[in-house]
């Protein structure tokens, strides 16, 4: 799930919907203020898909295990509107010694489809 007491995930009201091994799901209502008229700026798809894909991997990490993400793809094939609630679905889709890679997809309130993500990642072990 996301960082606890992230101080940014909280300003934008990212919470958690579902969660399992290597799968989670966010949720954030498209406020007015992240939008260009009605259209929500597509910086704030990309960090809804980010906090999901990173606690994608958290959720099938082994105890001890954290991983530093260093690509992330946003592919954006739709509009998200102010005023709806946005869901960021994703999961693990490798899960090696040097690397993992997850992918989000990002979807309105109707359920259409607004974008996709993947992320890479490098495991290392869990700060203190």
């Amino acid at each position: 799930m996301p960082e606890r007491d992230s101080r940014p995930l909280a300003w934008l009201g990212i919470q958690a919907a579902t969660a399992g091994r290597g799968e989670v799901a966010l949720e954030m209502d498209g406020r007015s203020d992240f939008a260009d008229g009605d259209r929500i700026h597509r910086g704030f798809l990309a960090v809804l898909a980010q906090s999901a894909l990173e606690a994608a991997i958290a959720a099938d990490a082994v105890p001890g295990q954290a991983a530093w993400g260093f690509d992330l793809q946003c592919n954006f094939t739709g509009v998200a509107r102010a005023g709806e609630r946005l869901r960021a679905v994703a999961r693990v889709i490798h899960s090696g010694r040097r690397t993992a890679l997850a992918e989000c997809t990002i979807s309105g309130s109707d359920g259409r489809l607004v974008g996709t993500a993947t992320a890479t990642f490098q495991p290392a072990e869990a700060d203190g």
